[in-house]
């Protein structure tokens, strides 16, 4: 299969790392970089007091760049928590758009971030709204008191978020391992180099700041230190609508932090028809040079089909026009395990409710 990597050198080269030097440890010069981002980082996540009457704010993150699962991870979360009648709303930061907000973001909200919309598009019809706003501390206040009958405001991609108060964070751990204890098995988080020198924001150390690991795994057995709860997920992948593959020659189009995942699994549905890869930058926004670009490489591959993800098809949609049809291909998240992440958010609803003190 032929691939077309569209994206600037630096990040091809950050996502390779994620193979060759992914969860290693940093060394001279990515040591002092890692440090300096630690110490940067715990200054400015440094969490704001919330007041006595605000909803729960929970914020869900990581410790690498991207492509981790952040934004399906938090949607569904919001549809488990929205299915036991609790109301909420999300509220990211909008990447890639040129608007600052605060704005009330619906599927169709033109020059909205691609997660924005499509959370919107998920949410919206149980009732959560999804709040994109530059300044989270901005957008926070402003669904404090516009919206006060929520219950629940999920901070999407919030962990490393400067001067934002929340009660808890969650932390999706994409590496780590484990070693064996008294009690069971004990999860260690692993990093590597921070950017530039690794694909990784900050250190293992970021970790200590959540009160949630969620890992891709059953947690059953998994214990973690200083009261750090841990859950885990699972993830799936299906063609949209139940379509059935498409024939003929296939392109697959990604504008994603990791386009090999994505590639890998439409090679499990789709395994002989993919003649060409096409790797955009993450968030790509598909202006008039890029649909030329693309135009060129579908007359060349002849592709009947173009299979791409739900983050891409949002903005793809409306200006795909007369081009070969778009088959889209989701990503769904599931719990395992006892308590799931929704449990463990319920928890801490029910002592907000209490009036009880949530910092954990």
């Amino acid at each position: 299969m032929k691939v077309f990597d569209l994206r600037p050198a630096i990040v091809r080269g950050l996502t390779t790392r994620w193979g060759a030097q992914g969860a290693a440890l940093p060394r001279g010069p990515a040591l002092v970089a890692t440090r300096l981002a630690d110490a940067w980082l715990a200054r400015q996540a440094a969490r704001r007091p919330l007041p006595p009457e605000a909803p729960l704010v929970v914020s869900i993150g990581n410790l690498a760049l991207g492509g981790t699962g952040k934004t399906p991870v938090t949607a569904q979360l919001a549809l488990d928590l929205a299915a036991g009648g609790v109301r909420g709303a999300i509220l990211t930061r909008g990447f890639g758009s040129s608007l600052a907000g605060p704005l009330l973001v619906h599927a169709g909200t033109r020059g909205a971030g691609d997660e924005a919309r499509l959370l919107a598009g998920t949410l919206e019809p149980q009732g959560w709204v999804v709040m994109q706003s530059r300044r989270r501390a901005a957008g926070l206040e402003w669904l404090r008191r516009a919206r006060g009958a929520l219950e629940v405001i999920l901070l999407e991609d919030g962990h490393q978020t400067a001067g934002v108060g929340r009660h808890t964070d969650i932390v999706i751990l994409d590496a780590w391992e484990r070693s064996p204890g008294p009690g069971g098995d004990a999860l260690t988080p692993r990093t590597g180099p921070t950017a530039p020198f690794g694909p990784w924001r900050e250190s293992a150390r970021g970790a200590a700041r959540a009160g949630i690991w969620l890992v891709e795994a059953d947690p059953t057995g998994l214990g973690a230190p200083n009261g750090t709860q841990v859950a885990g997920f699972s993830r799936t992948f299906r063609l949209a609508g139940g379509a059935p593959p498409p024939r003929g020659p296939v392109l697959l189009l990604s504008g994603i932090a990791r386009p090999q995942v994505f590639e890998a699994e439409v090679a499990r549905q789709i395994v002989e028809s993919a003649v060409a890869t096409v790797r955009c930058a993450d968030h790509e926004p598909y202006g008039a040079r890029m649909l030329a670009r693309l135009d060129r490489i579908l007359g060349d591959t002849g592709a009947r089909a173009v299979v791409t993800t739900a983050k891409d098809a949002v903005k793809l949609a409306p200006v795909w026009g007369s081009r070969p049809p778009l088959v889209v291909l989701e990503l769904r998240v599931c719990w395992e395990g006892t308590p799931t992440l929704p449990d463990l958010v319920r928890e801490r609803l029910d002592a907000v409710r209490r009036g009880e003190p949530v910092f954990s």
